[in-house]
């Protein structure tokens, strides 16, 4: 009975703080609008937890964080940092956990001081990976040591609190733990032993060398009641998913019963899940059977399990090749291309949105007529389930018109598993569009489900069509974890990658370098045809100074060395703060701007302030993320425009689209050495090469660009002079035409700029 009361209570205020939004929040009693201020941010974690909606979140939060006297404020500066930290801001989130810290009392200090001091935590984990053992570091780790104090300090309020504080503890030491008992002890608060015991063990899972690892499991094991969630949670920080699955077997072999249980369920469903998303495949299966079996009703163990499923078979049974029409069952239109995109304009404005608009209206300039289908489910595959918007069936953006594959009025999910039935789906689509729009051929574009739908339409409809490989998965997972080369999923890329290409008439490949990689994985070479990257020239016209914007950000009389893009692990940009620290210990007048986002923003961030670039005398700006509009002015403040890729697989091979829109403008463009850029880069020529991952370098070449100019100036019209010759999508796009008129068997219609059918020149 206390617990349906309980129930009810929660779905009641679940139910007020839903309203309190349509509510006006300045009118009625003072008591009334302090509880419609705190139903409001009430929601506003709601929207962030279950809905996942961090733009909501804030909405709701903005009128707390701007006034400071509002009873709910406190409370919001909380909600704030873990709507900051949701979204990967970690400098933004860290701030307002010291808000929220300073101004809560009473009950709600206790989760301010929680989401702190995890915010802080995460903030010294990114300045360590950013620079290990380095004493430096003593700010973040301090601030750590203070918030964890200041947690352990405080009397908890109830048992909820005391093991939110056990939670926490994971992340501590052992003799915190051990400090922590003793408070309890203190307080009069017993009954606690299992916790300790348990945290603890999972302390020295975690710690230990891999050799040692089987004796300190077995004897967890014996002294534990319930070691099972503790080392699922262990072993997974230390993602070893096979041990783990290992360890969930030999239970049962030995006779341990299962009991149906949430504890143990949602730890084997958690690494699971983690183990999936990291290619350990087998072993996700496996966990997340062990999990099912503990609590059959678990939605997210039974997704990881069929997902896991689905991709073991297509290994083991390989990709069936579909049975194609013997002839044409529409009557195609010689000029008419059909393109199958995994994302597209107005929705997304991202570097494969960008690249398939240049070419679809480059195609256009060229006579075809072209149109596109996007991936089943886009875009509503990745909004979260609260988001308001609605997507029309199809948007015409310069000319193209871009359909739509729904079968829904709004967000949710299109699970790409079973993988063959999705493909079905979505090749259904396209075979209808195509009834309508009578193509002569279809032009699928990365990843696998746009090349297996479209080979599978193809074969339906008897026409031909291409894939264009524009990247691989398994190059930014073999870059973060290199024992990913030997995983399940890399298995799995490599049959569907392999199956999209087989039935293709041409495979277009980003780079010469992918082209090499794809012959060498068993792409017959006479189908490799390189499509490099491109810009339309007339977009990115060089441009003068905004002045008002160099006044506001304070950079007149500087050189700007300037980066504008996603802040991502493999873009390099710790070399660059590595550089230009070296550069300010030398000189000053010059500046770096950073302009954009992303998830790595908190490691880049931190190591800025490790070098002392921050701060007062400031070395460099950060702006965020900034309207895609205003881009430009950002942009016409550089001088010197700086690539610093990692020598990493996923820069060896794939191409940004950024270094042609600097070039376009007229900047002094610096490249690291991996071979996709130096495919773009002529050294001397058309912008200068650093020997990649070495901030010595990167630092001599910057200054020489910073002392000289004249040879800024020289480099950057040479390499304006060239895009416009060789990567406009005007001129690119007769690769395609070239290749569209040899699949078709005919010579080619029109006089599109002359190019080789089988590549461009590097450079």
């Amino acid at each position: 009975m206390a617990s349906l009361k309980i129930r009810a209570k929660r779905a009641v205020r679940r139910q007020a703080a839903a309203a309190s939004v349509r509510l006006p929040r300045d009118r009625g009693p003072e008591g009334w609008q302090q509880l419609l201020d705190r139903a409001r941010v009430a929601e506003a974690k709601r929207r962030l937890v279950v809905d996942r909606d961090t733009a909501g979140a804030l909405d709701l939060l903005d009128p707390y964080l701007h006034d400071d006297d509002l009873d709910a404020a406190p409370r919001a500066w909380t909600v704030a940092a873990e709507v900051h930290e949701r979204a990967g801001a970690l400098t933004e989130a860290l701030a307002a956990a010291r808000r929220a810290v300073a101004a809560v009392e009473g009950p709600a200090l206790f989760e301010a001081r929680l989401v702190h001091l995890r915010i802080a935590e995460a903030v010294a984990a990114a300045g360590e990976a950013a620079a290990p053992g380095d004493p430096a570091v003593e700010g973040p780790a301090a601030e750590v040591r203070a918030a964890r104090a200041a947690l352990l300090g405080a009397r908890p309020r109830n048992r909820r609190e005391v093991l939110a504080v056990f939670e926490a503890l994971r992340r501590a030491t052992p003799d915190d733990v051990r400090r922590f008992h003793a408070a309890l002890l203190d307080w009069g608060l017993a009954g606690f032993e299992e916790e300790v015991a348990e945290t603890h063990a999972e302390l020295e899972i975690v710690a230990a060398a891999a050799d040692d690892l089987p004796e300190i499991l077995d004897a967890v094991t014996d002294r534990l009641r319930r070691p099972l969630p503790v080392v699922a949670r262990a072993l997974d920080r230390r993602r070893d998913w096979a041990l783990l699955a290992d360890y969930a077997d030999t239970r049962i072999a030995n006779g341990v019963a299962i009991p149906v249980r949430r504890a143990p369920a949602l730890e084997l469903r958690r690494a699971a899940s983690r183990a999936l998303t990291a290619g350990y495949t087998g072993p996700a299966q496996r966990l997340a059977g062990h999990a099912l079996a503990r609590h059959p009703d678990e939605r997210y163990a039974q997704q990881t399990w069929a997902n896991a499923t689905d991709q073991l078979s297509v290994v083991r049974d390989g990709w069936p090749a579909p049975r194609r029409a013997e002839a044409p069952i529409i009557e195609p239109r010689p000029d008419a291309v059909l393109a199958l995109l995994a994302q597209s304009l107005p929705h997304r404005s991202g570097g494969y949105a960008t690249r398939s608009h240049g070419l679809l209206t480059g195609l256009r300039g060229d006579g075809w007529d072209v149109e596109a289908v996007t991936r089943l489910g886009f875009p509503y595959d990745r909004w979260s389930t609260s988001d308001p918007r609605r997507v029309e069936p199809s948007d015409e953006v310069d000319g193209v018109r871009y359909h739509r594959v729904l079968d829904t009025e709004g967000p949710a999910p299109y699970p790409q598993y079973p993988l063959a039935r999705y493909v079905e789906r979505y090749a259904d689509a396209v075979v209808a569009r195509a009834r309508v729009q009578r193509p002569a051929l279809l032009h699928a574009s990365s990843f696998h489900v746009n090349g297996l739908a479209a080979r599978a339409a193809a074969a339906r409809l008897g026409l031909p069509y291409v894939y264009e490989m524009r990247g691989l998965e398994d190059l930014m997972k073999v870059s973060r974890d290199p024992g990913f080369a030997a995983s399940d999923r890399q298995r799995f890329l490599d049959t569907v990658e392999l199956a999209s290409s087989a039935g293709a008439e041409r495979v277009f490949v980003i780079t010469e370098a992918l082209r090499r990689e794809m012959a060498a994985r068993g792409v017959p070479e006479e189908k490799l045809v390189v499509l490099p990257n491109g810009v339309h020239t007339a977009l990115f016209e060089p441009r003068g100074r905004d002045a008002a914007l160099e006044a506001e950000l304070g950079l007149a009389g500087r050189t700007v060395i300037g980066y504008a893009g996603s802040m991502v692990d493999y873009e390099g940009l710790e070399l660059l703060l590595e550089a230009v620290a070296a550069l300010r210990a030398v000189r000053e007048d010059f500046h770096l701007l950073v302009v954009g986002d992303g998830p790595h923003e908190g490691v880049v961030r931190a190591t800025a302030a490790r070098l002392g670039l921050d701060g007062a005398g400031a070395a460099v700006t950060f702006t965020g993320r900034v309207p895609h509009a205003e881009v430009g002015r950002y942009l016409s403040l550089v001088d010197i425009a700086p690539f610093p890729r990692r020598p990493l697989p996923v820069c060896e091979l794939i191409s940004p689209i950024k270094p042609f829109e600097s070039m376009a403008m007229g900047k002094a463009v610096v490249v690291s050495s991996v071979a996709a850029l130096t495919e773009i880069v002529a050294d001397g020529e058309t912008g200068l090469v650093f020997e990649k991952g070495s901030a010595a370098s990167l630092t001599a070449v910057l200054t020489r660009l910073l002392d000289d100019p004249e040879l800024r100036t020289t480099l950057g019209g040479a390499a304006r002079d060239w895009v416009r010759r060789e990567r406009d999508w005007a001129h690119l796009v007769g690769v395609l035409t070239t290749e569209y008129e040899a699949v078709l068997g005919r010579s080619r219609r029109s006089e599109s700029p002359a190019a080789p059918a089988r590549m461009l020149s590097a450079r």
